[in-house]
């Protein structure tokens, strides 16, 4: 699929096909090349099957379009400034608003029942700030609330009988990438397979930062059934994520819980891990290895893991979300 269908309505392409199923017989029709004449013929074949009930067996499902992300909006405004600022969450938004409250406490310590020094429980210091009916300071306030991030509205295609492409045709795919230089409507991206990966430095926040946006994945090549793209993400030789099914990292988290484990912990810590699919216990000698290794890691043991048991290991395992809820 092209660009082009992303600007049609499932409703839109129903119609394209059916018109094309109708003129494939047209004497118009014989100008076409080649394999455009052949699908206006497809399309007849499936318009005349499905009048007579006799339907084929669907290649595609339409998946609806998936809901934006909801932030929250923290409005502040003085007599010098207003601003508006998001928040991936009410808490995160509300722990700055009592930062902002704390650095101007001086506005209103001391005033009435009101302490010299800020409480230390953010709810409290933003009701002693600003006061009952919130005007408690003259030309200071506040807002805060629930937003939606706009989106492209629109539906997807996902191919039923999904085949990821071999080697010769990810080949192909991966030659024919393109690279677009950073300009002023955003960072330097690479496309491949209608995948978008920006690598850019991230001066806000003082990091090299990466971003993957599937939307536009190509539906032909990478998009599986429930309209998801299998995605592996390497950082040196660390797999941070992978929803193959064929690796699964270790979660940095439980390193770090088993690095600093004593003997006792670790084998506590271990024995959870196994029970929530972290990990998985050797069949041979019960030692606990990450779920991402084939073998076991106990010096002298090395037993391949027995594939059920591997693979009931992996299916507790939560898949961390890249693009967002769908």
């Amino acid at each position: 699929m092209t660009v082009l269908a992303e600007r049609f309505s499932p409703s839109d392409i129903e119609s394209l096909v059916r018109i094309a199923g109708t003129l494939a017989l047209s004497p118009a029709a014989a100008q076409l090349p080649a394999p455009y004449r052949e699908l206006a013929h497809r399309a007849h074949a499936e318009i005349v099957a499905d009048a007579s009930g006799a339907r084929s067996r669907a290649v595609s499902a339409v998946l609806g379009p998936r809901p934006g992300q909801r932030v929250w909006m923290l409005r502040i405004w003085t007599r010098h400034e207003d601003t508006t600022a998001p928040y991936a969450t009410e808490g995160a938004a509300l722990t700055e608003l009592a930062t902002h409250v704390r650095e101007s406490w001086d506005n209103v310590g001391g005033q009435g029942d009101v302490p010299d020094e800020p409480p230390a429980d953010d709810a409290e210091a933003i009701d002693l700030y600003y006061g009952p009916d919130g005007d408690a300071v003259p030309d200071q306030g506040f807002e805060l609330y629930c937003e939606e991030i706009g989106r492209a509205q629109r539906s997807r295609i996902a191919p039923l009988n999904f085949v990821f492409p071999d080697a010769a045709v990810a080949d192909g795919l991966n030659r024919a990438a393109v690279f677009y230089a950073a300009d002023d409507d955003g960072p330097s991206c690479v496309e491949v397979a209608g995948v978008l990966v920006f690598g850019y430095l991230n001066a806000k926040d003082s990091v090299v930062q990466v971003s993957v946006h599937l939307d536009s994945a190509d539906p032909d090549h990478v998009v599986r059934p429930d309209g998801t793209v299998p995605l592996r993400v390497v950082v040196e030789d660390t797999v941070v994520f992978d929803d193959s099914n064929h690796y699964a990292p270790h979660p940095p988290v439980l390193e770090q819980l088993l690095d600093a484990a004593d003997p006792e912990q670790r084998a506590v810590i271990s024995t959870v891990a196994v029970l929530a699919g972290l990990m998985w216990s050797c069949p041979n000698c019960d030692w606990p290895n990450p779920r991402a290794t084939e073998r076991c890691e106990r010096p002298g043991c090395g037993r391949k893991a027995a594939i059920g048991s591997r693979a009931a290991a992996l299916d507790p395992a939560q898949v961390l979300a890249l693009e967002g809820p769908r």
